[in-house]
Order: structure tokens, then C-alpha cells, then sequence
């Protein structure tokens, strides 16, 4: 009985972290990719690569 409870308790912190990391290394991923775009904005004077960057992502 300890062992299931030992396992269930690692498979619920493992799915923890999981959902943590894969949070955070998405939130950097489009952090950075909004960087980019809002740069090209910046540069063309204009919202259209955000349009662009919005089409395609959808």
C-alpha cells in the first residue's frame, strides 16, 4: 500500500512540474516571438506584420 501511495505522489508532483515547465517555456517562447514582431511594427510603421503573425498562428 506505501508503494502506490509513493508512486501516485511522484506521478502527480512529475505532472506538477510538467504543466510548470511546459507554462513557463511557452510564456518565454511567445514573450520573445512578441518582441520580434512588435519590433517589425516598430520598423514598418504599421500593424500589419502583427495581422500577418496573427493569421498565421491561427
Amino acid at each position: 500500500m506505501d508503494d502506490l501511495i509513493l508512486c501516485i505522489g511522484i506521478a502527480i508532483i512529475t505532472f506538477i512540474i510538467g504543466l510548470v515547465s511546459g507554462y513557463y517555456g511557452l510564456r518565454a517562447y511567445y514573450d520573445k516571438h512578441f518582441i520580434v514582431v512588435a519590433g517589425e511594427c516598430r520598423d514598418k510603421d504599421s500593424i500589419e506584420p502583427l495581422l500577418d503573425e496573427l493569421e498565421r498562428e491561427t
